[in-house]
């Protein structure tokens, strides 16, 4: 029993991880949607934007300073997307009782990675 929560743990948490890396760390959002043709207004703000940027601006960046509301904010916030992301897979695929354990382990992980790349972007 112990070891099967611990599983279910593990699993709910890497895959909030490797989401919130994709969402965060990455383009793949934009490009594929540039790819699929699919919210086009958003890539196509999103092109015009990068041609006038002084500084690398992410997709992300670009939802906050052009579409700042409330759900906006709520996806790019990654504790907040985090937390929505762990509360939906428990409730849907699992159960409520192991929430608190994925969404801190998620989010240590997510962090955890993210300084580690950034501390290998900065000695290269």
């Amino acid at each position: 029993m112990i070891i099967s929560q611990l599983v279910e743990v593990l699993f709910v948490s890497f895959v909030c991880v490797t989401i919130l890396i994709v969402w965060f760390n990455t383009n793949a959002f934009y490009e594929y949607c540039k790819y699929f043709g699919v919210f086009g207004f958003l890539v196509h703000g999103y092109e015009e934007k990068l041609e006038k940027a002084y500084s690398p601006l992410t997709f992300v960046d670009y939802l906050l300073t052009d579409y700042n509301s409330f759900f906006i904010r709520l996806i790019c916030c990654s504790i907040c997307a985090n937390m929505w992301l762990n509360f939906l897979i428990n409730l849907v695929f699992f159960s409520l009782q192991n929430a608190f354990f994925t969404f801190i382990l998620s989010l240590f992980v997510y962090y955890h990675l993210t300084i580690q790349k950034n501390k290998l972007e900065n000695d290269s």
